[in-house]
């Protein structure tokens, strides 16, 4: 069942059993509510036997029958539930939860390398689209920039950036949480900066100096563009360098 996710495709048959192995299984009662809209996704569920509806608001739009999938995307991103999922009558489901899968993540090489690529082309590419330097540039152009981006695990303190520092990098949170510590005057003088969050998007442009202190309480993994990857990338795309370029002069002109 797990061939019918088109997240997991092109998985080995190898690593789809090791995948299959942590698959828990769940059996619903008619009218048992398992996932709901907003909260935290109990994570990618199959459906075996019986039959799910799934609702928007206490409206069903979709019911499931056995061999779907429902929220592939929990493997990739701590995302809360798309939408809510009950059962329409007594349903047999299994349930593959993320913490359980990168628990195993190193014994399945290639499912890491699908899981990754996921994640940059679904969520880093969409993130990028809602930050004013690269919402001008062509969908296919994020979605390249994003696999410019290096991985980054920062151990517990680790500082990000340091207030008046001029960086040369671009930084996304990937997963945890840094802190932005503020100047004397500023209300608040701390802010958190969770999953998506982002310190330095000027830097990957201009000298353009940092604000406050960005740091990783608890350490964190995070997702680091250099000024050289950004322009190796968008030398690749006539005019696309330029745009990333008037957006920053925009977005400069704004602050000062």
């Amino acid at each position: 069942m797990l061939r019918n996710a088109v997240l997991l495709e092109s998985v080995p048959e190898k690593e789809l059993e090791q995948l299959a192995a942590l698959v828990r299984p769940v059996e619903l009662t008619v009218a048992e509510t398992f996932a709901v809209r907003g909260q935290p996704s109990p994570g990618m569920v199959l459906l075996d036997a019986g039959s799910l509806e799934v609702l928007l608001d206490a409206t069903p739009i979709c019911s499931l029958s056995p061999g779907s999938i429902f929220s592939e995307e929990s493997l990739v991103s701590d995302s809360p539930s798309p939408a809510t999922l009950r059962a329409a009558v007594a349903s047999r489901i299994g349930v593959l939860e993320r913490d359980a899968v990168e628990g195993q993540i190193d014994q399945m090489p290639k499912l890491w390398e699908v899981l990754d690529r996921a994640w940059r082309h679904r969520i880093l590419a969409a993130r990028l689209y809602a930050i004013d330097l690269f919402r001008e540039l062509a969908a296919e152009v994020r979605t390249v920039l994003s696999d410019a981006f290096e991985e980054v695990d920062l151990p517990a303190g680790a500082v990000l950036a340091k207030e008046g520092q001029v960086l040369d990098c671009f930084w996304v949170i990937r997963e945890g949480q840094a802190q932005l510590d503020l100047s004397e005057g500023h209300r608040p003088a701390s802010v958190p900066l969770r999953t998506g969050e982002y310190v330095g998007d000027l830097a990957v442009i201009e000298d353009f100096p940092q604000i406050g202190t960005v740091t990783a309480p608890y350490g964190l993994r995070a997702m680091r563009l250099s000024r050289a990857a950004l322009h190796a990338t968008l030398d690749r795309y006539p005019g696309a360098l330029a745009e990333v370029r008037a957006a920053a002069a925009r977005r400069t002109e704004s602050i000062l």
